[in-house]
């Protein structure tokens, strides 16, 4: 990636998470609560390799994403004081792991996006410019 006249180095991590949710219908009514095995893809990015090669391990990332998500896990994302007022939607999903993601990710790399899918074809995603 090239930004600003600075070359990122991006990579992506994958994990999945078991939760249900209920979601508002467009008539207003709400939904009946149902269940996703959740797919998340993290990008984050640095301007150089440190000096093993890697701006970060996968496995260094990996392990801190799963940290975040199996506070979702097996739980119901409506009953959580995050989502209540907000709506357990792929999108506050997104935005949830990535406040708490963000934090605990080394100085030497950024927090690009990340990436919550409901069902193959179905995501949302958040970023910070």
């Amino acid at each position: 990636m090239y930004f600003g006249g600075i070359v990122l180095f991006t990579l992506g991590v994958e994990a999945q998470f078991k939760a249900s949710h209920s979601m508002p219908l467009p008539d207003g009514t709400q939904g009946p609560q149902h269940e996703h095995c959740w797919a998340v893809t993290v990008e984050v990015c640095g301007d150089k390799p440190q000096g093993s090669g890697v701006v970060i391990y996968f496995a260094q990332v990996k392990s801190r994403l799963t940290n975040v998500i199996m506070t979702l896990n097996e739980t119901v994302l409506d009953e959580s004081e995050y989502f209540r007022d907000k709506g357990a939607s792929a999108e506050t999903v997104a935005e949830y792991i990535f406040e708490r993601l963000e934090p605990i990710l080394p100085k030497e790399v950024q927090l690009k996006s990340v990436n919550v899918s409901e069902q193959v074809g179905c995501w949302g995603v958040y970023s910070k410019k």
